[in-house]
């Protein structure tokens, strides 16, 4: 094969991964995806393999990744072509990936005999688990509407799916080489996949029907999205407090029934808390005299600080070794981490708290789950205007889906721009808001107060 023939290839599946992923939402694409740098790449050494693989990492890393350039620009304050730069050579960072993802598969074929279905299962999620990534993202994302097949994430976690979808992309592949080398199909690498795919959706048939049968107790619930973004909300903290203090005022008056209140996170700063007409999970900048300031989720008599910090947005790595990194990065928040590892209570119900991107953690959920027990529901405060009306809103929100999978809870998501959302013990979004919009939303969540956990709380990513 030529050369631009293997570069074709390796950029035409770069292109389908994005397309198949959550912004563009083509998802069927994710289960062929793989099958033209496979085939770019079938009949080369691991060595060689890794050029194309590049290729292919790159442009579907910034199909995935290019709203960073926005963010950097907005609030980073970095020239536009720095900030471009800077996104591409991000983009190759976690195209390396995908690089050794490929070159593994072909050390395992040229030099163990091991068909592409098989090691993709394995190396694909291996990868998602272990490569650096400070925003993690799992292709297995891509099915969040494909509910039936979701289900399985209670016993394997997101890198399940992600297993699944190497392998049927394997599959796939393996029925096209077959042709092409003009021989029959191993039966095996094709059946396998097959039975699994199926067995997971009757799986997850049988799951939604016994989740929909359920008849637990319902928690109305209103949430505030005030639509101001990072960089006003920093300049007019007192103002933004009392919009959202007005918006509550009137969300309460045209739905009394709602018994929980969900503000997003840092709309304003604490101590004092506001007087409120209900119950209220209120995100806040918590600072007492001379203390550490932290990123907040509190309640009445409740509070969680947030835990895992975004480097140089709310913290700067080395900071205390080195401070003159401050005058590099004047922007960035001086938060410190927290610590406990407890519920919030409010409204007669606990909450499992997460703030920001720890909902796309799924280590974090664990490990409050397992130190304070199962919760009745999921509550996430964030803030995605930092990303601009791009299409990483949508991915954070997909993300978290899987986290009301894993533990069989509802999630609660509440953010300051959009996409805040109500979501269910199966993953299904149930009301969601528009995105850069100034809008209340109120619904329903179920409580699970029995105590049940899943197999993936107990056990993790096996």
């Amino acid at each position: 094969m030529k050369t631009r023939s293997r570069i074709a290839l390796a950029l035409l599946s770069g292109i389908l991964v994005p397309l198949g992923f959550i912004g563009f939402g083509f998802y069927p694409l994710a289960w062929i995806a793989m099958l033209p740098v496979l085939l770019a790449v079938r009949d080369l050494p691991p060595r060689h393999t890794f050029g194309f693989a590049m290729i292919y990492g790159l442009v579907a890393h910034f199909g995935g990744y290019h709203w960073l350039a926005h963010t950097f620009t907005t609030f980073g304050g970095i020239p536009g072509i720095a900030a471009w730069a800077a996104t591409v050579f991000i983009c190759a960072y976690l195209g390396l990936m995908f690089a050794m993802l490929m070159a593994a598969v072909q050390f395992f074929r040229r030099h163990l005999r091991i068909a592409p279905v098989w090691s993709l299962m394995v190396v694909y999620p291996a990868l998602e688990l272990l490569f650096p990534n400070i925003i993690p993202y799992n292709i297995g994302a891509s099915q969040y509407r494909f509910t039936a097949l979701t289900q399985i994430v209670e016993l394997t976690g997101l890198l399940g799916l992600t297993a699944l979808i190497g392998m049927v992309n394997g599959a796939f592949f393996e029925l096209l080489e077959a042709r092409l080398d003009h021989r029959k199909p191993v039966k095996s690498r094709v059946l396998v996949p097959g039975l699994v795919f199926a067995a997971s959706l009757v799986f997850g048939l049988v799951r939604l029907s016994q989740i929909d049968a359920q008849k637990p107790r319902q928690l109305t619930v209103g949430l505030i999205q005030s639509n101001l973004d990072a960089a006003l909300k920093l300049r007019r903290l007192s103002a933004l407090r009392r919009e959202h203090e007005t918006m509550t005022r009137d969300l309460i008056a045209a739905h009394p029934e709602v018994q929980l209140v969900v503000w997003p996170e840092t709309v304003f700063k604490a101590p004092p808390l506001p007087q409120m007409p209900r119950p209220f999970i209120i995100g806040a900048m918590v600072q007492d005299s001379g203390k550490p300031l932290f990123n907040a989720a509190i309640t009445a008599d409740s509070r969680y600080d947030k835990r895992s910090l975004v480097p140089f947005g709310e913290m700067i790595p080395f900071e205390s070794t080195f401070p003159a990194l401050r005058r590099l990065f004047p922007f960035t928040g001086s938060y410190s981490p927290g610590t406990a590892l407890a519920h919030l209570r409010t409204a007669d119900a606990t909450f499992l708290p997460t703030i920001c991107y720890e909902d796309i953690q799924p280590s974090r959920v664990r490990e409050i789950w397992n130190h304070a027990g199962p919760a009745e529901a999921l509550v996430n405060l964030s803030d995605d205007s930092w990303f601009g009306d791009t299409h990483q809103p949508r991915i954070h929100l997909a993300l978290a889906t899987f986290r009301a999978i894993e533990t069989r809870r509802a999630l609660i998501r509440s953010t300051n721009t959009g996409i805040s959302a109500l979501v269910d013990p199966a993953g299904r979004i149930l009301a969601q808001t528009g995105q850069h919009t100034r809008e209340t939303l109120v619904g329903q969540i179920p409580l699970i107060s029995d105590g049940s956990t899943t197999l993936h709380m107990r056990t993790g990513d096996l």
